[in-house]
């Protein structure tokens, strides 16, 4: 038996260690990236908000009624099924 272990365990450690390097140099440059996009978008939301509202503006609304009746309904819908639920355990 050797002192020094085999080369194939040193390569195998040296991969492992470049692994783990890179795997925290991937997320700590995702990190800053992602950073950065949410500053940008901080500075840059008044603009952003304004360029949608215009164009809120020129298609005549969000969302047409029809659309905001469905809605309406169906988180009344939720709620009553949570009110039926509950009622049903608790009576």
């Amino acid at each position: 038996m050797a002192g020094q272990p085999e080369w194939t365990v040193w390569l195998l450690a040296a991969a492992v260690g470049a692994l783990f390097l890179g795997v925290f140099g991937y997320l700590l440059a995702s990190f800053f990236r992602d950073g950065r996009r949410l500053i940008d978008t901080i500075q840059n939301w008044p603009q952003i908000r304004r360029a949608m509202v215009e164009a809120e503006a020129r298609s005549g609304g969000r969302y047409p009624l029809w659309f905001r009746l469905v809605r309406v309904f169906l988180i009344l819908a939720m709620v009553g099924l949570l009110a039926l639920v509950l009622w049903r355990r608790l009576g």
